[in-house]
């Protein structure tokens, strides 16, 4: 508070002129206050609540010297005090339901202002000696007197009442009734008198000794407890609004009681800390705190072996206290048992906490546990928890705010993290565990640069014994992101929604994400203290671009292939231990007896899939372990085709083969279901596959009552009975294992496999959105994110039916639109070669992907392969089509743009025009397709000048497609880009800036700063603030756009160089002629290279350097350099085409630098007119090529002339663009407008 009221009060003393209502500004209470949240506290408050605390000062030398001294009159005299307490006021009013403030009692300076000032009620608190009454009643009897404006409430409340005293109690309440006469207002008789009655609070000798509140002090709804007292008062003072504490739990109540309960002081004792090796965590977290503590402790895994190099008195026989760790983990262990036993024994009369049980899951204890109340660390902090160990153990509590050092506490939970949920039923796997913890480097000790990878059969466990390690240590990382491995797609997605997670700015660019992420982690952010997990990797060469190289976290890899031994610390996962299969087999099947679970785990050859599985399908059958054995024994194994390694044993496959005949016994349906699953991936299969038609009609031949999709359910419950699937009910999925896969697959026949891969294909097909091209919908890309895993698994490609290859090319065309480019061309390169044997060349989905193919040729700056692909696709659609298909008139939109873009317009435009109008024929005018191809025809014609047409097709379309596809679709905010691109070549270019920053704004928060469209939106509007005049602003989004691309791509492609061709730009506008120079010149030199020295980017970089030549006193190499382009544009381009005029008319420029000014004046003179029809007479560039013309002739002494020309147009420019404009500078300084070009198709 101090704070609060002097950086007012020095705020104050400033002369500065200020609103009226300044003050409010230092009078808000919340930057000040500090939030008691649930993790500080190891509890919610109900329904949301909030408790906020602001401190009176920090209690040091400098708070007691401050408070002390301060004016308090010059305060409110001079700098408005009392306004400044009034603006507190309401803040605190509006931002709390109820503020308490706590003021010490009697009348002064500080006091008046927390009993007079602020409230709305006042608590005249007192106890019943003399005195105390005597000076509260003072108080009371001012403020009631005072003329403060408003009433404020006052409530007198006798404190400290012990009833030991009745007599005297009574005699001192007499005396406050008298001396608090009339208060409180508006009371009489009989309800002043249960006023008196209801809000004395009592005296408990229990809160005499410590600051203990009494919410968790008093048990609720004991009317004589301190807690009762206070919520009576709480009803008066609230007007019955609160008349009760909302309910705590009882175990959260003396949890937290127990945590503030002083405990007296023990000496140092050595400890025995005994756990499972599940908990290790915690057991190194305990044995820090412990030992900074002075204890000296000896942690042990209960289950290991003493090391025999230790010496024997250091063993729990001759600890002082052993300290155990209560998990379920713990509870199951049979020399757990032995250990508590043996200690309980010597501990009885010991008088001491020989043992010391501390809690830390939240497991209901059983026998012989619950003889020792423990202590619960699960749910508490760190704080909390090592107040709570340190109070168990007698030891005086010091605990800091600070990160202790040492392990993390286990409690924490990383802040990104996105890891499957524990198997509660893992067993085992000590061994394996402890040498990844020890090679990964416990507590990030160690840095490893390179991966930790767990190889071995799949089914082995190693997804499972990386997900344990994952759940066991997750406190070590900051950062825990588990990746799916098994298609390479799947990992960049991984990463992507990793990078978003991050704050990154990837968008839906999920190959640029995905690297962006990866960039981050290498870098630290947001914490070296990270761990990724690939899951289910193949090969190494595809996925180690995506490690972090050089990062100080942790990379785990789980995978079949032992090749990956050759790229970081492998770890070979093997089978059970025969005990951990023993114990897992009785975990599963309680009644199970050692030698039984023994002839089980031999027959199962010790594979956890299978123990699991025969664990499961003995405890659901019951049947007889003689029964089992016989049954396995009689089944003939299947070959295992997954990479088996030698010896491993066969009656894996004779397992599930039992489990799926009794299941054929019980749900034939269910045995379907699961046949058709092992053509998915071996990745969760989703409900909306699931209980799709196309599903239920494939299963009701085997069970007729699955008219209803909800019956399905108990179909797929079968499956999970037997453990044949992982069953998700949380996302109503389903997961096979690929060997369960492996093994229902050699059941079936060649032509069975064939016709359930079939059926799978119908199902995925029938998921499919509705629409003519859905997948340009970014809100059908959710549903189709269930449909990619399976495409792959289900052999889709080598599918007849055309509704399966549209799924294909819908993931060619989708990985297209999310800038995952060389994925995109590698599947569909794939798709080509394979449908071009099968289907031949004339095939319609054959052609259509060819269409597709040219699409990311193009992207990636292709464009004569582009323009050949597309010619040949014509050619043959138009054979087999006809001229006027959908399919025909899109790739003929298609070559209209590979024909723009390599300069052949006046063929762009005939093709562009024949799309636009066939489709106009075939659909209306709103129809996507119609739109697209007057989108691609306006393209073209902006790319020959005919920008006010282009203008009115982009604004129709504009329109139409924000009517039909909403403001934020990316079509609209194309072409939300390109009208505002036609708004830039008209003149108008406010209002291009306007709708480009409107569209570059919906763009990154739809797209993300890096998605290619959101680049290019950014560099059109840098182009339009720098045509407005906004330089610096220009100058500032090329640098940072300008970033991004080179961030984005390692090579330079054609969007990147026009980048640098406007930052070259902005540098010449700022008057950097040379290092505008040098930027145009690499532009130039890679131009010459792709796509050529006579293409339209290549001669508008060149026109621009002889644009810098002319800046850096060059004029004679920028004459000749703009001589050869205006040549070349007029071949490429024509004579009129503005583009062409702007290179003729930087060359009258040089021409005039170098003093032929006859020459300068009858090209400009010339160009006036041609600038007039190309332009219009008033746009601002032909007024800036007028300018020029009358510098020429103030030149030559014809300034008459001159100043008639410039008098007229300057006034025009002013008008136009205002006065601080560049053009009317350059105008009425006299000084040459000379014009830098942009890509016309970039």
């Amino acid at each position: 508070m101090i704070d609060l009221i002097t950086e007012y009060a020095w705020a104050a003393t400033s002369p500065a002129q200020r609103a009226e209502d300044w003050h409010r500004d230092y009078a808000r209470i919340q930057p000040h206050a500090v939030s008691l949240t649930p993790e500080s506290l190891g509890w919610e408050f109900p329904q949301g609540g909030t408790l906020d605390f602001v401190s009176a000062g920090r209690q040091n030398r400098e708070y007691s010297a401050t408070v002390s001294t301060f004016d308090w009159d010059n305060f409110y005299d001079r700098f408005g005090g009392g306004h400044f307490f009034d603006a507190l006021r309401d803040d605190m009013k509006a931002n709390y339901d109820y503020v308490l403030i706590d003021s010490r009692t009697g009348l002064s300076d500080i006091a008046d202002i927390c009993t007079v000032h602020l409230p709305d009620v006042l608590v005249d608190c007192f106890t019943l000696s003399d005195q105390s009454i005597d000076g509260a009643a003072s108080v009371a009897r001012q403020i009631a007197e005072r003329n403060t404006g408003r009433p404020i409430a006052l409530y007198p409340v006798p404190m400290r009442i012990d009833e030991g005293e009745k007599e005297k109690a009574d005699a001192g309440r007499a005396l406050a009734r008298l001396k608090f006469d009339r208060l409180p207002r508006d009371l009489s008789g009989d309800e002043l008198t249960a006023y008196w009655g209801a809000v004395e609070i009592p005296y408990r000798p229990y809160y005499a000794y410590e600051e203990t509140l009494s919410t968790f002090g008093d048990e609720a709804g004991l009317t004589n407890s301190l807690l009762s007292a206070f919520e009576r008062l709480t009803a008066v003072i609230t007007d019955r609004e609160i008349t009760s504490m909302p309910p705590v739990g009882e175990e959260v109540r003396l949890r937290i009681r127990d945590a503030f309960t002083r405990r007296r002081p023990a000496l140092p004792a050595d400890l025995h800390l005994s756990y499972v090796a599940e908990n290790r965590m915690w057991a190194d977290w305990l044995e820090s705190i412990l030992t900074r503590a002075g204890f000296r402790v000896v942690p042990r895994d209960v289950s290991a072996e003493r090391p025999p190099e230790e010496p024997a008195d250091t063993t729990a026989e001759n600890a002082a206290r052993t300290v155990v760790l209560l998990s379920s983990a713990y509870l199951k262990s049979q020399r757990a048992v032995e250990l508590w036993e043996r200690t309980a024994a010597e501990a009885v009369g010991s008088g001491r906490r020989r043992l010391v049980p501390l809690r830390i899951g939240d497991v209901r204890l059983t026998s012989p546990y619950i003889d020792r109340n423990p202590v619960d660390l699960f749910r508490l902090d760190e704080v909390h928890a090592t107040t709570a160990v340190m109070r168990a153990l007698d030891r005086p509590v010091q605990v800091t705010d600070g990160v202790s050092p040492g392990p993390r506490f286990p409690g924490t939970v990383p802040r990104i993290w996105n890891a499957p949920p524990r198997n509660p039923g893992f067993t085992g796997r000590s061994l394996v565990l402890e040498r990844m913890r020890d090679q990964l480097g416990g507590g990030l000790a160690v840095v490893l640069p390179q991966p930790q990878t767990l190889y071995g059969l799949g089914g082995v466990g190693k997804t499972q014994v990386a997900l344990e390690y994952v759940h066991r240590f997750m406190a070590d990382y900051d950062l825990v992101w588990w990746i799916s491995s098994e298609q390479p797609d799947d990992v960049v997605a991984s990463l992507a929604e990793l990078a978003a997670r991050l704050g990154a700015q990837g968008g839906d660019d999920i190959a640029a994400a995905s690297q962006e992420a990866v960039d981050l982690l290498r870098r630290g952010v947001p914490s070296d203290r990270w761990l990724l997990v690939f899951d289910n990797a193949d090969d190494p060469e595809q996925l180690r671009r995506y490690f972090p190289q050089g990062g100080s976290g942790h990379i785990l890899v789980t995978s079949r292939n032992q090749s990956w031994s050759q790229h970081g610390d492998a770890l070979p996962v093997d089978v059970f231990l025969r005990e951990e299969s023993i114990e897992h087999l009785q975990r599963r099947a309680p009644g199970l007896s050692d030698e039984d679970a023994a002839q089980v785990a031999t027959a199962v050859g010790d594979l956890p899939l299978a123990v699991e599985q025969a664990a499961a399908w003995i405890a659901e059958t019951a049947t007889p372990i003689g029964t089992y054995l016989e049954q396995l024994a009689q089944q003939a194994p299947q070959v295992l085709a997954l990479n088996q390694p030698a010896g491993y044993p066969e009656p894996v496959a004779a397992t599930w083969n039992i489990s799926i005949a009794r299941l054929q016994e019980r749900s034939p349906a269910a045995v379907r279901l699961l046949q058709l699953c092992a053509f998915f991936a071996p990745e969760p299969i989703s409900a909306n596959l699931l209980y799709s038609k196309e599903m239920i009609d494939a299963l009701k031949p085997y069970d007729s009552s699955l008219q209803e999709k909800l019956v399905l359910g108990r179909v797929i419950r079968e499956i999970g009975r037997f453990a044949l699937a992982k069953v998700d009910q949380v996302s109503n999925s389903i997961q096979v294992h690929r060997l369960v896969q492996a093994v229902i697959k050699a059941q079936l026949s060649e032509e069975e496999q064939r016709e359930a891969r079939h059926v799978v294909h119908r199902i995925l097909a029938g998921a499919r959105p509705d629409d003519d091209e859905p997948i340009d919908n970014p809100e059908t890309w959710p549903r189709f994110a269930t449909i990619w895993p399976h495409l792959g698994p289900s052999d889709a490609r080598n599918c007849k039916e055309p509704e399966t290859r549209r799924l294909l090319i819908d993931r060619v065309r989708y990985l297209w639109k999310r800038g995952d480019i060389r994925t995109a061309w590698a599947l569909g390169e794939d798709l080509r070669e394979l449908w071009r044997d099968k289907l031949g060349e004339r095939d319609l989905q054959y052609l259509y992907l060819r269409f597709h193919l040219s699409n990311i040729l193009r992207t990636r700056g292709r464009y004569v392969e582009a323009k050949e692909l597309d010619e040949v696709t014509l050619e043959r659609q138009r054979e087999v089509l006809g001229p006027e298909h959908p399919h025909t008139y899109m790739t003929t939109s298609s070559l209209a743009i590979d024909l723009g873009l390599l300069g052949d317009y006046a063929r762009a435009i005939e093709m562009a025009t024949e799309a636009h109008e066939g489709f106009g024929q075939i659909f209306h005018d709103s129809h996507p397709r119609t739109l697209a191809a007057a989108n691609n025809l306006a393209l073209n014609l902006r790319s020959v000048g005919q920008y006010a047409r282009a203008r009115e097709i982009d604004q129709d379309v504009y329109d139409l497609r924000t009517q039909v596809l909403g403001p934020d679709h990316p079509y609209s905010l194309s072409s939300a880009m390109n009208l505002a691109r036609d708004l830039r070549e008209v003149g108008r270019y406010e209002d291009s800036v306007g709708l480009l920053s409107t569209t570059y704004n919906s763009l990154k928060e739809t797209m993300g700063r890096t998605f290619p469209t959101t680049l290019s939106a950014a560099k059109s509007l840098a182009v339009s603030l720098r045509r407005a005049g906004r330089l610096e602003d220009a100058r500032r989004l090329t640098v940072a756009t300008r970033a991004r691309y080179r961030a984005k791509y390692t090579i330079a492609n054609p969007e990147s160089l026009a980048c640098d061709l406007n930052l070259a730009a902005d540098l010449f506008a700022a008057g950097e002629s040379a290092e505008a120079l040098e930027t145009a010149q690499e532009v130039v030199d890679q131009y010459m290279k792709v796509p050529g020295e006579k293409h339209p980017y290549t001669l508008a970089a060149q026109n621009n350097l002889g644009v810098y030549l002319t800046g850096a006193g060059e004029p004679e190499a920028a004459e000749r350099v703009l001589t050869q382009v205006v040549t070349a544009m007029r071949e490429a381009f024509g004579r009129e085409h503005p583009n062409t005029l702007f290179c003729v008319m930087n060359l009258a420029s040089a021409t005039a630098d170098r003093g032929d000014l006859d020459i300068a004046l009858e090209t400009e003179q010339r160009l006036s007119g041609q600038f007039r029809e190309a332009l219009g007479t008033h746009h601002p560039e032909t007024l800036a090529m007028t300018s020029n013309m009358a510098v020429t002739l103030d030149t030559m002494g014809r300034e008459d002339e001159a100043a008639q020309l410039r008098s007229e147009l300057v006034v025009e420019l002013a008008r136009q663009l205002g006065d601080d404009h560049p053009l009317v500078r350059i105008a009425r300084t006299e000084g040459r407008f000379r014009r830098e070009l942009e890509p016309m198709m970039v």
